[in-house]
């Protein structure tokens, strides 16, 4: 079912517009990125004297100021959703669905979305992005964080532009620059050969999509010259190493600017002298380490993770990793992203999306409490409540695709 549109009907005028400009709805280009000194992008979204839309942007002192947008809007999402929507003619990814309308080489025209979309009848499981506040578990073992991602503690707005930047940055897919405070990502200045006016980027998170830009997206080239020989990849996932092959890097390490804990194999040790939401948990001092309840059954306990950002070929077992199995999105050597191979890395979208799963569990992946795990008594861990943990495939596919069992 379709659903009704809040924008405005002056934004839908001036994204039908967008609509028929080549290459608009890649990223860090059209609106989003690669602006000239006479770009007319900002006129895209902005209306710098009669912004109807109650959307906010946060000043470095806390307080809050318009947006400035061209919508009645109340939410980013809403307003996001004018062009990335299943009626929206701006764009061609229809985040909402999850569905490709394109016909970029490269990409399966109707085909689903590498991140998935976020329509609940099509994926009853979805990251948080409608402005609501909610919270990362594993979230941290930084005493300065507890108070913002543990449990049982103040949530953080989750939204749109959490992730992403509208405006460009140097990561794959306007993925932020600093994330929850953490820097994932970014410019320099300084470095050789680039100044104020033309900074090198230091991305995080990068691509093996073709003709992908190897030092990432660069803040003041016209977006148009930087997109000429890249091929974006919609609907089939191409990710990249980090950069130099950092291990604290690409798109694990940038998702863990939330999901802290998530870098380590085994978690943080739980502080028992002190109670979720009990006053003074935000001045713990920077080794109380904290586990956390992830709803299992087991409550608060140290947590043991699969390990990421490490190549397959470091698996010793009976029987050889499988690196062909058909879903199986792996991180690539960006020069040899054709085919994989066993030195290509995991990472979280390895085995997660990003947006919306629509992957059912059943048997003993539907397991309501862990200490008994009876087949198909209820999905017990974190919220959404019934979720599949955002995985990519049915049950634990994901597991069997790599493992071979």
């Amino acid at each position: 079912m379709r659903r009704i549109n809040i924008a405005v009907l002056v934004v839908f005028a001036v994204v039908l517009s967008f609509a028929f400009t080549p290459g608009v709805a890649m990223g860090n280009f059209g609106p989003h990125g690669g602006y000239s000194m006479d770009t007319d992008s900002c006129a895209g979204c902005h209306r710098a004297h009669t912004a109807a839309s109650s959307i906010t942007w946060t000043r470095t002192d806390g307080t809050q100021g318009s947006a400035l947008l061209m919508s009645t809007a109340n939410e980013v999402y809403q307003f996001c959703y004018t062009c990335h929507d299943a009626v929206g003619l701006g764009a061609d990814t229809n985040v909402e669905e999850g569905i490709y309308e394109g016909t970029l080489p490269g990409n399966t025209m109707g085909g689903r979305l590498n991140a998935g979309g976020f329509d609940a009848a099509i994926f009853p499981t979805s990251h948080m992005y409608t402005g609501a506040s909610w919270f990362a578990y594993g979230g941290s073992t930084d005493a300065d964080l507890l108070g913002g991602l543990s449990d049982g503690e103040p949530q953080i707005v989750m939204s749109c532009t959490s992730c992403h930047d509208v405006h460009g940055s140097s990561n794959y897919r306007l993925l932020k620059d600093v994330v929850n405070g953490r820097v994932v990502g970014g410019y320099d200045d300084t470095a050789p050969g680039f100044s104020a006016e033309n900074p090198m980027p230091t991305p995080w998170v990068v691509s093996a999509e073709p003709g992908y830009p190897a030092m990432g997206w660069l803040l003041h080239e016209p977006g148009a010259s930087q997109m000429a020989n890249y091929q974006p990849s919609y609907t089939r996932p191409l990710h990249a190493k980090p950069p130099a092959n950092d291990p604290d890097r690409g798109i694990s390490g940038w998702c863990a600017a939330c999901h802290v804990q998530y870098t380590q194999p085994v978690g943080a040790v739980f502080d028992t002298s002190l109670t979720p939401g009990e006053g003074g948990a935000e001045t713990l001092i920077a080794d109380a380490l904290r586990g956390y309840n992830s709803n299992d059954g087991f409550g608060y306990a140290v947590r043991h993770r699969h390990p990421i950002n490490v190549d397959l070929a470091g698996y010793l077992g009976p029987r050889p990793i499988n690196v062909n199995a058909p879903g199986l999105a792996l991180s690539h050597d960006p020069a040899n992203a054709a085919t994989n191979e066993a030195t290509d890395w995991m990472s979280c979208l390895t085995c997660h999306v990003a947006h919306g799963s629509s992957a059912v569990m059943t048997g003993f992946a539907n397991v309501a409490d862990s200490r008994d795990p009876q087949p198909n008594s209820g999905t017990g861990g974190v919220p959404p409540s019934g979720g599949n943990s955002l995985l990519r495939l049915d049950n634990r596919g994901v597991c069997q695709s790599c493992h071979n069992k």
